[in-house]
């Protein structure tokens, strides 16, 4: 039986779906992480077979060697952790395991670097408030301001004039340094994350995400969502598949637009969530591409209910480079959608209450909790919370009465 390394950065709901995926293909599933307290030990235990403590994940070489002298040539090498994603791709080089070059994950998590390959959006980087009428003048107004590395929504800003650029600026130039994602304190070769960010021309039109599997130079694109909720802080509030409304003509054009994406971005035998908007002048154009992995939370389990396939297995036969595993007849094949409940405030989460409640309404398939007690929130990072999977509704209205109605349902307590 060979082992196969997990590389995780912090408290994750993919370390079990993959865990379960490597188990299948009949592996020992390892998992590297930082230090954990006695009851995550626990509870990692029930999904893995090893958690071995590292201090530094991101330390591709120390990591490397870690592995080495505790199980010499792993099978595979991978994470589901945005952070980690390309210095886990570093590590698998240096152990000789590597199915895609580390340097295309660095590209890919410079989202300077992606606009530099796909074009798209008039875009520019702004390194001071005193940037904003240059920059404003090349990309125009309104705009999106962004962190270069950002992943979600974490502190994505849109910006109507001169004075609101600057000032996003200084927001974000005053909160990334005080982020505890370590993300914003690594370089990006020659730019500095947290001083350093990305302008980007606004796109104006329905925004979808698919996930897409690149083998041996071929793009599979799976299950197209659409995005039709989202709040003030530009937080996903509900997904929905099929895309209500959306001709098939049109759906291929924005799969298409993400396939060829990642071939242009030089992926392969890996998968990448991608994320498009449908401008009502340029068409399908990308928002991002978030390269190693498949979407956060629930949604992949949308698309195995929907289509059968099992996004993580699939993940986990690309690492090791075996055959694709088999796929399922499709469970569900209805209209079908998750909706997210995010925690208010920011702090220590202490308890979740009303997942009963919840459950018992008749729309939901079944819900999933991906934080537990203990774990530390800030609701300026998009952390699902509480995901519910639902069906039978009739359209997003009724998608958006049922987030309301389920929302006064759960309780996040955080201190």
């Amino acid at each position: 039986m060979n082992t196969v390394v997990l590389i995780r950065e912090a408290r994750g709901h993919w370390v079990g779906e993959v865990a379960a995926a490597v188990h299948a293909a009949g592996h020992r599933a390892v998992l590297l992480a930082p230090p954990v307290d006695a009851p995550e030990r626990a509870s990692l235990a029930a999904l893995v077979d090893e958690v071995v403590a590292v201090d530094d994940v991101y330390d591709a070489a120390a990591v490397a060697a870690k592995i080495r002298s505790l199980y010499g040539t792993p099978a595979a090498v991978l994470t589901g952790s945005d952070g980690a994603i390309a210095s886990t791709a570093r590590v698998a080089e240096l152990l000789g395991v590597a199915r895609c070059p580390a340097a295309v994950f660095v590209r890919c998590a410079n989202k300077f670097a992606v606009r530099e390959v796909l074009g798209g959006t008039a875009f520019a980087l702004i390194s001071s408030a005193a940037e904003a009428a240059e920059v404003a003048a090349r990309v125009g107004l309104p705009a999106i301001v962004k962190p270069v590395n950002g992943a979600g929504s974490n502190l994505v800003r849109t910006v109507s004039t001169v004075d609101e650029l600057a000032a996003a600026y200084e927001l974000l130039a005053a909160r990334l340094p005080e982020s505890a994602d370590p993300r914003y304190h690594r370089p990006l070769g020659a730019l500095d994350p947290a001083t350093t960010f990305l302008v980007e021309g606004f796109l104006d039109g329905p925004e979808y995400a698919v996930d897409v599997l690149i083998r041996d130079g071929v793009a599979e694109p799976i299950e197209l969502l659409d995005k039709p909720l989202i709040d003030e802080r530009k937080f996903e509030l509900a997904l929905s598949c099929p895309p209500a409304g959306l001709s098939p003509e049109r759906a291929a054009l924005i799969t298409s637009a993400a396939s060829s994406a990642v071939l242009a971005l030089g992926l392969d035998n890996t998968v990448a969530h991608v994320e498009v908007i449908d401008d009502v002048r340029r068409g399908p154009t990308i928002v991002e591409v978030n390269a190693g992995r498949p979407a956060g939370s629930i949604m992949p389990l949308l698309a195995k209910l929907r289509t059968g396939i099992d996004v993580f297995a699939e993940l986990a036969a690309l690492a090791l480079g075996a055959p694709p595993p088999a796929r399922e007849p499709a469970k569900l094949p209805i209209p079908l959608a998750m909706l997210i409940l995010y925690a208010a405030g920011s702090g220590t989460l202490r308890s979740i209450g009303g997942l009963d409640e919840v459950a018992a309404l008749p729309e939901v398939v079944d819900v999933v909790t991906t934080v537990s007690p203990g774990q530390v929130l800030t609701d300026e990072q998009e952390t699902y919370a509480v995901n519910l999977v639902v069906a039978g509704f009739a359209d997003h209205e009724d998608l958006a009465a049922l987030h309301a109605e389920a929302s006064k349902l759960i309780r996040l307590e955080v201190a």
